[in-house]
């Protein structure tokens, strides 16, 4: 009842709002992480102080980027109170992928909005296809971190309409930008592509792309030689939709 009663309140106070994330793309969330595993929550502990943030140990069954930990912090509650609408909470021995920044003090911070996908619960074909590519960053010992924000401002999508009804057996293809300090592109590379003479034709596409950015302030300029993965995703034919290649993470 006491919970029932917190809700009203705050639907009359309209305190109530959803929680707007945009959902990331694997190789977004990839590269602006510190710390990308496969884990099972063990423990959960009390929220400290009044913030919105409390401490979990984790079992680590796979490690794709960064150090091995113990333990990391949830943006949210562990009492099962209400809190804010961006608030979570993951019940112990819950197993899920987790993708973790550093904030400001050296904690390792998931919430929300940090794409992360929760093992058994998730879509199965996404699962397999984000562990695949997981997988594929660890042997390509794809490291680095970076937290510019990228926009295209071409549309690239119009480009890959020429590939509407191509059949093809691999549902990803992985691709490196490296840009000069005005965001020019220097070069673009095949990190993982689909094996054939479409690869040639993306990475053309892709030269020919058009970027801003955003850093801590500063638009349009990056360090020279700052690094940007995208994919391109393989959709097959579903019913009388044909197949077609996608920078959409679906």
């Amino acid at each position: 009842m006491k919970k029932i009663i917190q809700i009203i309140l705050l639907l009359f106070s309209g305190a109530v709002f959803a929680c707007t994330c945009n959902d990331p793309k694997i190789t977004e969330k990839y590269i602006e992480s510190e710390f990308v595993a496969k884990v099972k929550i063990i423990k959960n502990y009390k929220n400290e102080s009044s913030k919105e943030l409390y401490k979990t140990d984790i079992l680590i069954s796979e490690l794709f980027k960064g150090e091995s930990l113990k333990s990391i912090y949830v943006t949210g509650r562990s009492d099962g109170n209400i809190g804010s609408s961006c608030s979570i909470f993951i019940p112990e021995n819950t197993e899920l992928i987790i993708y973790a920044r550093k904030d400001k003090d050296g904690k390792y911070i998931i919430g929300m909005c940090s794409g992360l996908l929760y093992i058994n619960k998730s879509n199965p074909k996404r699962q397999k296809r984000e562990l695949e590519i997981l997988k594929m960053f660890k042997s390509k010992n794809i490291v680095f971190t970076d937290k510019i924000n990228y926009r295209e401002k071409n549309n690239i999508s119009a480009d890959l309409e020429q590939f509407k009804g191509i059949e093809l057996n691999k549902e990803y293809g992985i691709y490196e930008i490296i840009f000069s300090a005005d965001l020019t592109i220097k070069t673009v590379s095949e990190i993982s592509g689909f094996g054939n003479q479409i690869d040639q034709k993306l990475t053309e596409i892709i030269k020919k792309s058009e970027w801003s950015s955003f850093n801590n302030g500063i638009k349009d300029k990056v360090p020279d030689n700052s690094k940007l993965i995208i994919g391109i995703y393989f959709y097959p034919k579903e019913k009388n939709d044909l197949s077609f290649l996608s920078q959409f993470y679906l």
